[in-house]
């Protein structure tokens, strides 16, 4: 009998978490033959997020709660905040084989009441945000004990880039797809370039980059060094709120995706939000990426690109220990020049500094930090990925409850 999983995902700030859910999802079920389900709070959010990944859905604002959608083989149903208790949705949930509450959100009351009935074995797992600290190996896989019932199992499950982590997501055909979409670059980069309408520079010497950030006043002197460049720059920024930080930067109100703005060396081509294929292209082909959070952070790497990562600002400057843990590891093994250029540029950008002299200084660098993105990408994906550990958490688990 197909293994029954459901996930539970708030949607937050520009479909971070529900972009790794989906991904997660989907992998599970094609992949992993489970049978998986997705609960989504935002529905009216969710509905134009799934209308980019699949043309042609259907994207109404409201389903009937017991109605699902299904979509690339996951059936996807509706979060309602406040919980509406229904007792067979409770008695469902509770008695799935494996319940993911993603990136802190938390169970409803009723469904916990639920769990203390079921008469099967379910895992329950808190499936936490990326992190390269290292208690994040100390931490990954410890219960978390409910005493709702002894057949009821909680525990931490934590991404990460070594071993002895959750791992990261990583489709089957993901290193595959960036090696053939790299052996068309040139043809593939002459249809980007045309579709925004900038055909002037087909056959020009043209460095490509991409951004998709957090506001930072960093933002302003880095578009401010790219246009004093001799070469000509291309800069594709989704919609986002980079994407209204850049139009101030041309004394712009806004850009709308389609529009073009120009300052010197520089050209900036703001983008409709599109499907992650389509960005997991435009990353594939960029010289140069800037990326936020966690799921554009991960497929940033997959790309092999060189990259800069801007991670989610707190008050308290957590996160700036956060990024120091990843530089570390990601630094490692990189020649001193370009690993002295890339951390000051990635610490400029994330403290809010004036970046314009550090690009300047990382801009020769690009050609090694190439070659090690490469490295980074192929020592990444001789871990398992996080589907696959998640699966093989699952038999584990199954396996010490069954002697």
């Amino acid at each position: 009998m197909t293994s029954r999983w459901i996930i539970f995902c708030s949607i937050i700030d520009n479909f971070g978490d529900i972009g790794v859910c989906w991904r997660l999802a989907r992998q599970l079920a094609n992949e992993h033959q489970r049978d998986v389900e997705l609960w989504v709070d935002d529905w009216s959010a969710l509905s134009g997020f799934l209308a980019a990944q699949i043309p042609g859905i259907n994207n109404a604002p409201v389903f009937p709660e017991q109605q699902a959608i299904t979509a690339a083989g996951v059936r996807i149903r509706h979060w309602h905040k406040p919980w509406q208790a229904l007792p067979v949705t409770d008695q469902h949930i509770a008695g799935a084989d494996v319940i993911i509450e993603a990136f802190g959100c938390e169970l409803p009351a009723s469904v916990k009441q639920a769990m203390r009935h079921v008469n099967t074995p379910v895992l329950w797992l808190n499936l936490e945000y990326l992190s390269a600290e290292a208690w994040v190996k100390e931490c990954h896989g410890l219960p978390s004990p409910q005493n709702l019932s002894p057949l009821v199992k909680k525990f931490f499950f934590f991404p990460g880039f070594e071993q002895g982590t959750g791992g990261l997501l990583r489709e089957a055909t993901m290193i595959s797809q960036h090696e053939q979409w790299q052996q068309e670059q040139q043809v593939l980069r002459q249809r980007l370039l045309q579709k925004a309408g900038l055909s002037e520079f087909l056959q020009a010497d043209v460095l490509l980059v991409s951004l998709f950030s957090y506001d930072t006043p960093a933002l302003a002197s880095w578009l401010n060094a790219l246009q004093e460049q001799t070469q000509k720059v291309v800069c594709f920024v989704p919609e986002g709120k980079s994407l209204a930080a850049v139009a101030r930067c041309f004394s712009r109100d806004r850009l709308l995706p389609g529009e073009i703005a120009r300052l010197g060396a520089l050209t900036v081509v703001a983008m409709p939000f599109g499907s992650q294929t389509d960005y997991d292209q435009l990353l594939s082909l960029c010289d140069f990426n800037v990326v936020r959070g966690e799921d554009s952070f991960v497929r940033a790497q997959w790309a092999a690109r060189p990259m800069l990562w801007h991670i989610y600002p707190q008050d308290d400057g957590v996160h700036l220990q956060k990024l120091e843990a990843f530089e570390r590891l990601y630094l490692d093994g990189l020649n001193p020049d370009a690993a002295k250029a890339w951390q000051a540029f990635s610490n400029g950008w994330n403290q809010g500094e004036d970046c314009h002299e550090v690009w300047h200084h990382l801009r020769p660098q690009l050609s090694s930090l190439q070659s090690h993105a490469r490295k980074w990408q192929k020592k990444l994906a001789a871990m398992p990925d996080l589907s696959a550990n998640l699966v093989n958490f699952e038999t584990l688990t199954k396996l010490s409850a069954h002697p």
